[in-house]
């Protein structure tokens, strides 16, 4: 049931598969278990995902010129990740490449969306819902750029506490925000009463 109403603007459905998606591959650290071969392979096909289902988000919720554009980086991204992994491997090191490309992009187009969002006085509800969803893309790749440096770029294991620390703070307002959004803005009307 809930599926059927999230289908129905395919923004929401993204949205909706994005989190339960980051939910699955975070879960296990959250809840302390040691991160063991099983879970690290499932961060590397995450981290596959995550940037194609941003675009998505982008995609379904854009109009005009800048969905086209969103369509043919999706195709990109899809050609440059298998790509960069038959070149490298699956590993951290292709990863690497692929999460500061990704985050780049979805902070891109986050703020790009905002400030969209902001120019406007009306607004439909998928754009308010969207507002939210960009404003915690902003928080979940900003802080993931942070978190990036210090973890990939240079690592050092006294700063891996602060590091998760403000990765899962950063996921906290995210989801919080893209939550708000959906819960305030993509009701169906019936229940907003």
């Amino acid at each position: 049931m809930l599926w059927k109403k999230l289908g129905s603007v395919k923004a929401y459905l993204f949205i909706a598969i994005y989190w339960v998606a980051n939910a699955v591959v975070n879960l296990p650290d959250c809840l302390g278990i040691q991160a063991n071969d099983i879970q690290n392979k499932l961060i590397l096909l995450y981290n596959l995902f995550d940037t194609p289902l941003a675009l998505l988000i982008f995609y379904f919720s854009a109009t005009g010129i800048k969905k086209k554009i969103i369509f043919y980086l999706l195709c990109f991204i899809i050609i440059f990740e298998p790509v960069l992994v038959v070149w490298m491997g699956h590993n951290f090191n292709s990863s690497t490449i692929i999460i500061a490309v990704g985050g780049l992009l979805a902070l891109f187009f986050s703020f790009s969306g905002l400030a969209e969002y902001f120019q406007k006085i009306e607004h439909s509800p998928l754009e308010k819902t969207m507002g939210f969803v960009y404003a915690g893309f902003i928080f979940d790749y900003g802080i993931s750029v942070v978190t990036f440096f210090f973890n990939y770029l240079t690592y050092h294991k006294d700063s891996l506490a602060a590091n998760i620390f403000l990765y899962y703070l950063s996921l906290i307002l995210a989801i919080t925000l893209t939550s708000v959004g959906l819960w305030k803005h993509a009701r169906p009307e019936w229940r907003r009463a």
